[in-house]
């Protein structure tokens, strides 16, 4: 279960790389959406690593964390300097989209690479 979540934090950590340094055809699209992708991942990845719980859980988690970001960007909450880049400071609707394909992707990666036996732990 740990070498998953380490994995699939790589992953996302890539994947986040990806977005910073692409200048591509679809770069608005990129930066907004797939870099809330890659960004949910890592939070479910994290919590991986931190909490031995169910998978539906941690997916539960992770959206609600994601659900709170778009909270505090709709009620213009968001925090100043660095902080407010992480979070973001513009509410989208498409970001939720978003937030769900990052988790579904992340219950796919730890599917597909964690035994039945090991889900939680």
């Amino acid at each position: 279960m740990r070498r998953a979540m380490v994995l699939l934090g790589g992953v996302a950590l890539a994947v986040g790389a990806f977005v910073l340094l692409y200048r591509g055809p679809g770069q608005p699209f990129v930066r907004g959406y797939v870099s809330d992708v890659s960004a949910t991942m890592l939070v479910y990845a994290f919590l991986g690593l931190l909490w031995r719980t169910t998978a539906a859980r941690r997916a539960l988690a992770t959206a609600a964390i994601a659900a709170v970001v778009e909270f505090y960007q709709v009620v213009g909450m968001t925090p100043p300097g660095v902080g407010g880049v992480l979070v973001g400071a513009f509410p989208d609707p498409w970001d939720l989209v978003a937030y769900a394909i990052g988790v579904v992707a992340a219950l796919a990666w730890e599917r597909g690479s964690v035994r039945p036996g090991d889900r939680t732990g």
